[in-house]
């Protein structure tokens, strides 16, 4: 499965990932309030690794139909069980606001999901997930943000587009990229540098405007909309960053890491490491 992600249209893709100005910045919105808004957070216990496969099921199962509805009421397969689980949470309600998996290889060096999907359709064979130490790699998928926090188009093409901002809640329109950034935060704590999506090209290049470069590394397949694979390293993502989300960044990994008690520096064991940007 790929990531939760829609098919944009010019204007959508502006508001989707916003150049953020700095008069705009000044009068309007800071991302370095993003934090009273949305708490970043591992799901660690039972009980709230099923908090985030509910919300998966209400966005992939029931509103989008990209998976079969389950009994459950809880979306989740096998790679759940080697993945890690983010999740952003509405600090007025509670409620998971999105949510977004980290599958990893380093206790199980079984393909990956996307070297499933696009075997025999890798266009460059030097980025590949077989290229790197199984312990480094990971897939960033299952990417999902609840309905209430993104608001809906009436074109039925864009039905899935996440995260658009609302008069009274501005930074709605950054969740999915909160998300995005707290998974790469995830990869470079857990050393796992080498990172592949399924996505759509027109995603890959909004990224690309705040400094999220990823390359494609394969043709495009026809799977809920054209994806494409792509292969990121994380440890350039700390230096290509827009500084307003290296910021942001900063601040949702000093929150996962506060929730699971972890120390960013000692867990890399190396001097000079990539994950200096979160202690300065």
């Amino acid at each position: 499965m790929t990531l939760f992600n829609p098919t944009l249209r010019t204007p959508e893709q502006n508001a989707f990932v916003p150049k953020i100005s700095k008069a705009e910045s000044a009068t309007e919105l800071n991302l370095s309030d993003f934090s009273a808004f949305f708490q970043a957070s591992q799901a660690l216990s039972h009980q709230e690794k099923n908090n985030v496969f509910r919300l998966r099921h209400k966005v992939y199962c029931e509103e989008l139909s990209f998976e079969p509805p389950r009994p459950s009421g809880l979306e989740h397969d096998d790679d759940d069980q080697r993945a890690l689980h983010c999740s952003l949470a509405d600090l007025h309600s509670g409620e998971i606001a999105g949510t977004v998996r980290l599958i990893h290889c380093e206790q199980d060096p079984a393909p990956l999901p996307i070297e499933k999907y696009y075997a025999g359709r890798f266009t460059n064979v030097h980025l590949t997930p077989q290229c790197f130490p199984r312990e480094n790699v990971c897939e960033i998928s299952r990417l999902a943000v609840a309905a209430r926090f993104r608001r809906r188009l009436k074109d039925a093409s864009a039905k899935d587009l996440p995260t658009l901002s609302s008069a009274h809640q501005p930074f709605n329109r950054y969740i999915a990229i909160g998300l995005y950034l707290m998974a790469t935060a995830m990869c470079l704590e857990k050393g796992y540098y080498h990172g592949f999506v399924s996505i759509e090209p027109s995603l890959a290049r909004i990224l690309q405007r705040i400094g999220i470069n990823f390359t494609q590394i394969g043709e495009a397949i026809d799977f809920n909309g054209k994806r494409a694979p792509y292969y990121l390293d994380g440890r350039e993502v700390i230096a290509n960053l827009q500084p307003e989300y290296r910021q942001l960044m900063q601040t949702l990994n000093g929150q996962l890491l506060s929730k699971t008690g972890q120390q960013v520096v000692s867990q890399q064991n190396h001097s000079g490491s990539d994950l200096q940007w979160a202690i300065a």
